[in-house]
């Protein structure tokens, strides 16, 4: 069994154990109309297919367009920098029918990429989710359990290589964590970042890499194929997904954290442009079908809009670069 640590890692909330927060909406009328879809809505994913902003993304077109709240919605990539690529090219927009999918992974990014342009720099719609993540290993590896790999892995910190998303997220800071929990000195882990969930599991499958770390859906279905080892999940549960992985906490790691996700718009958005995105969004997530969505994928509902989801980017900015700094990731 692994040693019971006396000190208890609790991240602050929204970042770890995201406890959904059921608030209402802005209320106010929308240029469109009420009962109006609107037409040309644009979602941009800023990174790779398969990752879990794509995920996103696909999840809310399907939603839209199935609860006709949304006409032609679209999908479309801009990968690059932990989403700074994309938040650039936002920042640059004069569409009001485009949103950007982003979450903690973009707050690391920002920082990690020491980017002129911040969250600041977009019009805050709405938080969606909350996601815990799961740490796999392939289903080759001669290491079949947490216990086994934290061995592997304090033996050898350098030489155990550990996969996940861009520099600076939530991959990369749960590695940090757990690193530090366990005896290892954050500033060793060997982290490969990717800028999206397949170039991980390529890596996971080649045997480049001893370890990967993402959202429990991105690597659920590969778990289940057999192709990896799902070895702990980072939230107060256990994951539907993956009934059979335990968490840290059950594993004397006591971590608790969870990823979010939401939407933004351009800066310099119109009142009116803004509630109407907010009124399509917040009727998404109040259809059955997006309750669906959540309950299909385990993901947790974190709404927030408004003043709301506005205080809560600037706390997590504050939460993230301490957290960065803590691992030895950011300066």
């Amino acid at each position: 069994m692994l040693r019971q640590i006396p000190r208890r890692r609790v991240v602050a909330a929204g970042v770890v154990t995201v406890v959904a927060t059921l608030l209402t909406g802005c209320t106010g009328g929308s240029s469109g109309g009420a009962n109006q879809p609107v037409t040309g809505l644009r979602l941009m994913a800023p990174a790779k297919a398969g990752g879990g902003w794509h995920q996103s993304a696909q999840a809310m077109q399907d939603t839209l367009l199935k609860e006709k709240l949304a006409t032609g919605a679209q999908v479309f990539n801009v990968e690059g920098a932990g989403g700074v690529t994309g938040l650039k090219q936002l920042a640059g927009e004069k569409d009001d029918k485009l949103l950007m999918v982003m979450g903690q992974v973009m707050v690391g990014g920002i920082l990690n990429a020491k980017s002129d342009k911040t969250l600041k720099d977009t019009t805050p719609i709405a938080k969606l989710t909350g996601e815990a993540l799961v740490i796999v290993i392939p289903a080759t590896q001669a290491e079949v359990n947490l216990e086994q790999f934290l061995t592997t892995w304090k033996q050898n910190p350098k030489g155990t290589v550990i996969t996940g998303g861009s520099a600076g997220g939530a991959d990369q800071i749960l590695a940090g964590l757990v690193a530090d929990e366990v005896g290892i000195d954050p500033g060793q882990v060997n982290y490969v970042a990717n800028s999206g969930g397949g170039e991980a599991v390529a890596k996971l499958l080649s045997g480049e890499v001893k370890a990967g770390i993402s959202g429990v859906s991105e690597f659920s279905e590969h778990v289940k194929s057999g192709k990896l080892r799902a070895i702990a999940v980072s939230g107060d549960r256990r994951s539907t997904l993956l009934p059979d992985a335990k968490t840290l906490r059950e594993q004397g790691v006591p971590i608790s954290y969870l990823n979010w996700r939401g939407v933004v718009a351009r800066p310099g958005l119109s009142d009116s442009a803004r509630q109407t995105l907010v009124d399509m969004v917040t009727k998404m997530r109040n259809s059955e079908a997006w309750k669906q969505t959540l309950k299909a994928k385990d993901w947790e509902d974190a709404w927030a809009t408004g003043a709301d989801f506005t205080k809560f980017i600037e706390e997590d900015e504050a939460r993230v670069k301490k957290m960065l700094a803590e691992i030895g990731a950011v300066k």
